[in-house]
């Protein structure tokens, strides 16, 4: 069974003028371990080390509370898919944390993060499935 492709919640006026602050600060995770296997088209595997050894280069693991979960690379200036005119993957693509980031005004108006991240996209739901999917590997 596929799950359906996570609702973006970017509001693309918002994220263009603040050059996708977000996105600079980290990159976000994907959260369903099912989708991110089936995005690139990877085979399940035994392992995070064996995970590791198959991703794509622009891809990391990144340990949260000692659970392997694949993100984009970090770079000095964030996430390694923001280009100037925003993230280049493509939307069905995307990882669900960033997916489930609701923009808000006032990251405008002060300059810091006031974005909303929706439980589907949270890190405890990364942590719990991404566990749970390691346990049964």
């Amino acid at each position: 069974m596929t799950s359906p492709v996570p609702v973006n919640h970017a509001d693309p006026q918002i994220c263009r003028q603040c050059r996708g602050l977000c996105c600079q600060g980290h990159p976000g995770v994907w959260t369903e371990p099912q989708r991110f296997l089936r995005i690139f088209e990877l085979p399940k595997p035994a392992s995070p080390q064996a995970l590791g050894r198959t991703l794509p280069g622009e891809l990391a693991l990144r340990e949260i509370d000692g659970v392997a979960i694949p993100a984009p690379q970090k770079r000095p200036s964030g996430c390694t898919f923001l280009g100037v005119d925003g993230c280049r993957l493509p939307e069905d693509q995307r990882p669900e944390q960033c997916l489930a980031l609701v923009p808000a005004l006032d990251t405008l108006l002060d300059g810091e993060i006031r974005c909303q991240l929706l439980p589907e996209g949270s890190t405890l739901t990364a942590l719990q499935n991404w566990q749970s999917f390691w346990a049964h590997s």
